[in-house]
């Protein structure tokens, strides 16, 4: 099972964009989502259909950031720790939630400095941060790593 799994992630790397400015692209785009999202009047019919569904979406939305953040920072940044990564993503990811509660406290029809989005909003993106160190990382620098050593053979 675990060489079946580590062959998936190896394949899923592959396929993956090399250069960090496609995934700081992609984080700008979260960003400008977020703020979209942020920006209007949540429009749900039945709420309370699935308890707490909005902590799930912040988790799930950051998650997302933060797995992009990490991504991006760690294939610009090659000689930063995985502890310093993990910090300065999780402090990004936590910043802009707690940036995304406030503009929402602004926002008519919303409800902003809500503490257990943003917790959902940290802890999301510490865990897209979490996975990506984890699991996909390492096997962009050992791609990268294999084509140097290919080269220069």
């Amino acid at each position: 099972m675990s060489i079946k799994l580590s062959a998936t992630l190896d394949f899923i790397a592959a396929r993956l964009p090399e250069r960090c400015a496609a995934y700081f692209f992609l984080f700008g785009c979260w960003f400008i989502i977020l703020w979209l999202l942020s920006s209007g009047n949540p429009s749900l019919k039945h709420p309370n259909q699935i308890p707490h569904f909005d902590k799930i979406a912040h988790f799930i939305y950051f998650f997302i950031g933060g797995a992009l953040l990490t991504t991006a920072c760690g294939l610009k940044w090659h000689g930063l720790s995985r502890m310093k990564l993990f910090f300065l993503v999780v402090f990004v990811c936590s910043l802009i939630g707690r940036l995304d509660e406030y503009h929402q406290g602004f926002v008519p029809g919303r409800t902003g400095n809500d503490t257990g989005d943003w917790l959902a909003d940290t802890v999301g993106g510490l865990s897209g941060c979490v996975t990506i160190l984890g699991c996909l990382l390492s096997r962009f620098s050992n791609k990268n790593a294999h084509k140097v050593e290919v080269r220069g053979h």
